[in-house]
């Protein structure tokens, strides 16, 4: 019976891509592209995943990342030593700067010939975050009294909910309650 819904969802997805792939303009590199693709998969076939365990372990992430009380450790790279940099607690394990909650495109009929192409999106604060390039991350850092204060971070970051080793760390940053 699993198989069978199993079957059915990825017949359902297919028929669905080939319908709306019929709808909209394929280049020739498009079609090269999934002759190459269905050539592999008549030599090759498709893969036999049947516990699908890296799903069920990002879904925990998921799930464990979605805890508002999540209260993290962050820590900075120093630069010159190689060590870390403790730098305090946070709630949950920060944002990627050019993380966006809109999708960044959109594909939209622009005429009645329908042409199409695609458009950028803006932001819901009006900035549009199409081609960002950084390894920055928000962070919602907290200090001594709980207060949580969003914090832009572009150094190279490690956040855990357990704290790491102290001798990874350069002395000074250590307190005393570590």
């Amino acid at each position: 019976m699993k198989k069978f819904k199993i079957v059915a969802i990825v017949l359902c997805a297919v028929l669905m891509t080939g319908i709306l792939a019929g709808c909209m303009y394929e280049s020739e590199e498009t079609q090269y592209t999934d002759q190459l693709k269905d050539q592999i998969s008549d030599m090759y076939g498709y893969p036999n995943v049947s516990n699908f365990f890296e799903y069920s372990q990002l879904k925990e992430i998921y799930e464990m990342r979605d805890n508002p009380n999540l209260v993290c450790y962050w820590y900075t790279k120093n630069d010159m030593s190689g060590k870390w940099i403790y730098q305090g607690t946070c709630v949950g394990y920060g944002i990627p700067y050019s993380a966006s909650i809109t999708a960044p495109e959109s594909v939209q009929k622009y005429s009645k010939h329908y042409d199409w192409q695609i458009l950028p999106l803006a932001e819901p604060n009006g900035l549009y975050t199409d081609g960002l390039s950084t390894s920055a991350t928000w962070i919602l850092t907290t200090d001594a009294n709980g207060n949580i204060s969003p914090t832009y971070v572009e150094s190279e970051i490690t956040i855990s909910q357990v704290k790491m080793d102290a001798r990874l760390f350069e002395d000074w940053s250590i307190p005393n309650n570590y």
